[in-house]
């Protein structure tokens, strides 16, 4: 299960995923995610990814959510992402696919709600 939300006044846009998100789920929210960019308007922006509750992406999956970050930071509007989860097993499972594509000095992986909230909503 997955959500994309823009909110274009906290210029947050917050991916909401849960459970088990396969591969077709996960083109669909590739396809919301370039949207939700198209909506920033080029305006700066930061991306909370709300994975609490997911289970560990399989391989194809995990491709394209790699896939979806790196178009998020490759925008000269993006300002960093907070990566929400309550599993070390995910978080690790971040860790690597955002070490493997080069690194993301702007990326914060939390088990804290409230850390990842503010880290999403600083300016």
């Amino acid at each position: 299960m997955w959500r994309v939300e823009y909110d274009p006044l906290e210029r947050v846009l917050t991916l909401l995923l849960s459970r088990e998100v396969r591969e077709l789920e996960m083109r669909g929210l590739a396809r919301a995610h370039a949207q939700a960019l198209e909506a920033t308007g080029g305006q700066p922006f930061r991306v909370l990814a709300d994975l609490r509750g997911m289970h560990p992406l399989d391989g194809e999956a995990s491709a394209i959510f790699s896939d979806m970050k790196r178009v998020a930071a490759h925008l000269p509007s993006y300002r960093g992402r907070a990566v929400l989860v309550d599993s070390a097993t995910v978080a690790m499972q971040q860790r690597n696919a955002t070490l493997a594509d080069g690194g993301d000095p702007l990326e914060l992986i939390t088990l804290d709600a409230e850390q990842a909230r503010r880290f999403a909503r600083s300016s």
